[in-house]
């Protein structure tokens, strides 16, 4: 009786690179639930497959890196008085409120997970990046600044601190006016780095805030001595770099963190791999900065009216600043997926065949079931050990849960004991090499007869199930930082609790 084990690739806790689900969470970021799926079509070869997981990132905050201006310093005379003020901005690059993400990665249609082997019974994986360009990096961004200002005219001095949450608040719609955005497309998985480029209007057409002194709770003394408002300009063309650093698979001996990067593990039996997949990128952030701080004074302190308050008018633009800068990189940090690659899987007889008498002369002819329990078509051709014992010697196609009648011819030239050994070729990942024997007349064949399964896969074969992965899972790298104890113990326990 056939023994058949349905797995399902989101929930199964019996394959073994499966670890539960697993996520993290992280302030300012939000990460997107994935759907991992299949190539069941099968690959372009009989050794290679393929499965596709989604990715996507939110970054949900500023970029940590601030560009500051220093003071910057403006002189005047008014009634015959020296009148200073000094402006100094500390800029960062912040989300549109009400905007979305500062910016977003998404692999919507999949970044592809390769698997090959050849006949050393191991698994190499590649993070192909193929020719689609379906994946996207998304910016929308403004500008918030923190501003300090100084007045002072003769004895009089002030100083004045608007924070960026202060000034937000007072302005219409709760937000600065600046609003840059673009998407950049690239190739899945993004181990080249992604530049997205944002343009930005002029400095003199870029006001990211006007307000009075009196509406942003200015101190009193400014209130005081004098009326007017504060401005600020500015302007950044930044260039959004994304480059993936690493992706890890369980159970491998390493992380792919280059185009044509390659890890590898060992190939045991299985009809698919469930393979969980750890990835993280990074996000530099590079551009110029210009900003220009202004004041504009409606009344200023007369130092021929006892430095009472006086209507006059007085603008001050200070000179514009300009800034390199490049930020620190940002982690990007997608929730783990578990990765779907369906493989062949070629079951062989595990015992011998007997034919039983046969004259000399005369001939007999068996059929033997050579089953393919795995999700991808299996390739194979078979040989014989004798030419007493024929077999067909073109290349088979098994489809995925299908199977194949093979026919053994025999042509006894004696009444004598023959056998042959029949050898399986298929591109089965670990087992690429079966063999089983056959005979007649009394020859010796081994055990025979069927074992539960009615199918095999000879002497140096595994004894999977067709329904698991290979292998025991290695910990993912520590930067992955997702909890990998507590996960395995959370699959031990259910474990325990399925068998009790």
């Amino acid at each position: 009786m056939e023994r058949k084990i349905q797995m399902r690739a989101h929930t199964s806790l019996r394959t073994a690179f499966q670890f539960g689900v697993m996520s993290a969470v992280a302030a300012g970021a939000l990460f997107v639930s994935t759907e991992a799926k299949a190539d069941v079509s099968g690959a372009s070869s009989p050794n290679t497959s393929t499965g596709t997981a989604a990715l996507k990132y939110e970054h949900n905050k500023a970029l940590d890196t601030t560009i500051d201006s220093g003071v910057m310093e403006y002189k005047t005379k008014v009634f015959g008085a020296d009148l200073k003020a000094g402006v100094r901005a500390v800029m960062r690059i912040d989300q549109v409120k009400n905007g979305g993400p500062l910016f977003t990665v998404d692999m919507p249609k999949g970044a592809v997970l390769e698997a090959s082997w050849a006949n050393d019974k191991r698994f190499v994986f590649k993070a192909a990046n193929g020719s689609t360009t379906d994946g996207s990096v998304k910016v929308r961004h403004s500008l918030s600044p923190d501003v300090d200002f100084t007045l002072g005219i003769g004895p009089i001095s002030a100083t004045v601190t608007y924070d960026a949450n202060k000034l937000a608040q007072k302005l219409p719609g709760a937000r600065f006016d600046y609003d840059s955005q673009a998407i950049q497309q690239f190739a899945p998985w993004g181990l080249a780095t992604v530049e997205t480029k944002l343009n930005a209007p002029l400095l003199a057409n870029s006001t990211l805030f006007e307000k009075a002194f009196a509406e942003v709770d200015a101190l009193d003394t400014v209130n005081q001595y004098f009326d007017g408002s504060i401005g600020l300009r500015a302007v950044t063309k930044p260039t959004f770099a994304y480059k993936t650093a690493k992706v890890a698979i369980s159970g491998s001996d390493g992380v792919i963190s280059t185009v044509g990067g390659e890890v590898s593990m060992p190939a045991a039996d299985g009809d698919f791999l469930d393979l969980m997949t750890a990835v993280e990128g990074e996000m530099i952030v590079a551009g110029t900065l210009d900003m220009q701080a202004y004041l504009r004074l409606t009344a200023v302190p007369n130092p021929f009216n006892d430095w009472q308050k006086t209507n006059l008018t007085v603008e001050m633009p200070i000179n514009a600043y300009s800034k390199d800068y490049t930020t620190t990189p940002t982690k990007v940090t997608y929730q783990s997926v578990l990765v779907h690659i369906p493989l062949p899987n070629v079951k062989a007889p595990k015992t011998g065949i007997d034919l039983g008498d046969v004259k000399a002369g005369g001939s007999a002819s068996k059929t033997v079931t050579i089953t393919n329990t795995g999700e991808k078509a299996a390739v194979m051709t078979v040989k014989s050990s004798s030419p007493e014992f024929s077999v067909p010697g073109s290349q088979v196609t098994i489809e995925p849960k299908g199977k194949y009648e093979l026919q053994v011819q025999f042509s006894s030239s004696s009444s004598g004991p023959a056998s042959a050994d029949i050898t399986v070729l298929s591109n089965d990942p670990d087992s690429p090499e079966q063999v089983f024997k056959i005979g007649a007349n009394g020859a010796d064949v081994g055990a025979t007869g069927e074992d539960e399964d009615g199918i095999g896969r000879g002497p140096n074969a595994d004894s999977g199930c067709g329904c698991k992965t290979a292998g025991t899972p290695s910990t993912l790298p520590s930067w992955a930082g997702f909890g990998l104890l507590g996960l395995g113990a959370l699959v031990f326990s259910r474990r325990r609790r399925q068998n009790g």
